[in-house]
């Protein structure tokens, strides 16, 4: 017994020594995106990130873009977005890239944006045309331990050449598409133990990515509001993505062993009935939501208004009763709400549903002009995404989802004239984004949708547009 006490210890720790692996590394990063100035979710989100760091000592947090756009309390302040900057600063984020509805306040105050931020904003694909543009790096390199990681920065950019916003928006700056750009950071993989792409593209261009650039281990994505649980894998690619709103924070965690991963593994993590929350933000968010014109009633909607039909067409309803035209259209896009409920409704509620406030256009038009708008939106948003007030539309679609011809009629039934030039109240992001023939040059009204809303809620009573369908899709 003695004998094999001594045998034991003499050869139990060589072979356990050979047994053991390597050095496990354990990187978590912490991930948002399309927080559209959701403020009053900092608090929680604060609390959160303060706990995971606190259990995990290898932590960084990064937004995959689209700060701004959806809050007015951030999007109608003084120095707009700023708001957004600031509880960022405050929450310590490592890095950005930018989404498309950064550049909807222009590239002059983005720069300033950019300049107030305690961290980088990394994009690949935009470069600067003047001196008033920072010119952003196109990725940022960590090392913890003996393991290095690369992030590269992909924003999103349209067919057009520009990002999914006003034109005139990024005047000063050049964008590249996103797929083109990153295969030339292609050697990041072999310089790196973990190559992530931080994009803003959106999933079905991600997956595309990820096919054209098996080296990637990681996109941790945005701009298409998917909550990816469980994590997508596209060609051997992890892809994450955290919804929308701040209704999740993303948890990625990477282990390596040495310097080979051995796991990726994503959850979300819902900020909804977490049990803390940070009292110092908490209280930096109740003093810029202490605004009181925001709190003003701008009217009262006798039901609920929901889904795009209904909130497009009361937003449509208002661009027609604003200004003369025969016909109006919004675009789903634009619509940045899925529900209000009966009762009064806030100027704040107003922005919230329309925080762009594009300027009414006229355009004169067609019923074949208007099938080819129609027809560029389903293409572009894969749904009916022209909703209209004065004219009804039914695209049908062939068992592939392509269209087979697109009806126009009135709301009586009555069809629509072929030869006639209609006059078509549309929005300026519309007008100067989506591709589509008119008849002569589109001009400008001087009344933005958001002043065409609160004309007509002072206008009615009790707003009711339930029930409201005026475009459909019908499939054989």
């Amino acid at each position: 017994m003695k004998n094999r006490l001594i045998f034991y210890l003499l050869f139990a720790i060589p072979i356990i020594g050979f047994s053991q692996s390597k050095q496990i590394t354990e990187i978590v990063i912490l991930h948002v995106n399309d927080m559209h100035g959701r403020i009053d979710q900092f608090p929680v989100l604060s609390s959160m990130i303060q706990d995971i760091k606190a259990k995990h000592k290898n932590v960084i947090l990064v937004s995959a873009g689209d700060m701004f756009s959806g809050n007015p309390i951030v999007d109608k302040y003084s120095e707009k977005g700023y708001p957004m900057i600031d509880f960022m600063n405050d929450l310590k984020f490592d890095i950005s890239t930018l989404g498309n509805h950064e550049f909807d306040f222009g590239t002059l105050v983005l720069a300033k944006r950019i300049s107030e931020a305690k961290f980088p904003f990394i994009a690949a694909n935009i470069s600067s045309k003047t001196n008033t543009f920072p010119k952003l790096a196109p990725f940022k390199n960590y090392k913890f331990g003996k393991i290095k990681m690369s992030i590269l920065g992909i924003t999103q950019v349209e067919p057009s050449g520009h990002p999914d916003t006003r034109p005139e928006n990024c005047k000063d700056v050049e964008f590249t598409q996103g797929i083109t750009k990153a295969k030339e950071f292609s050697a990041l993989s072999k310089k790196a133990n973990v190559f992530i792409v931080l994009s803003h593209m959106g999933v079905i261009e991600d997956s595309v990515l990820a096919t054209k650039m098996p080296e990637i281990n990681t996109i941790i994505g945005g701009h298409s509001h998917k909550a990816l649980q469980p994590q997508m894998k596209v060609n051997g690619v992890t892809i994450v993505q955290a919804g929308y709103y701040l209704k999740y924070l993303g948890m990625l965690t990477i282990k390596l062993d040495g310097k080979k991963i051995i796991s990726i593994n994503d959850t979300l993590l819902p900020l909804k009935g977490y049990p803390h929350s940070d009292t110092l933000i908490a209280r930096k968010v109740k003093n810029y939501n202490n605004n009181e014109e925001f709190k003003k009633i701008a009217g009262y909607f006798g039901n609920d208004l929901k889904g795009d039909n209904e909130l497009g067409g009361f937003m449509s309803d208002a661009a027609l009763k604003a200004v003369k035209a025969d016909f109006s259209f919004q675009n789903s896009g634009g619509i940045r709400v899925s529900e209000i409920p009966a009762g009064p409704i806030t100027i704040k509620q107003v922005y919230e549903l329309d925080p762009f406030a594009n300027e009414i256009m006229i355009c004169k038009m067609t019923a074949a002009q208007i099938r080819e708008l129609i027809e560029y939106g389903y293409k572009k948003e894969k749904k009916a995404d022209i909703i209209s007030a004065g004219i009804n539309s039914v695209i049908y679609l062939k068992a592939d989802k392509t269209i087979e011809k697109i009806d126009l009629s009135f709301p009586d039934g009555s069809l629509v004239d072929e030869k006639k030039v209609y006059q078509i109240a549309i929005n300026s992001y519309v007008a100067s984004s989506y591709k589509f023939s008119k008849t002569g040059e589109a001009f400008g009204t001087g009344i933005t949708t958001t002043d065409a809303i609160i004309r007509l809620l002072s206008l009615i009573k009790s707003v009711n547009y339930s029930g409201i369908e005026s475009t459909k899709i019908i499939t054989k």
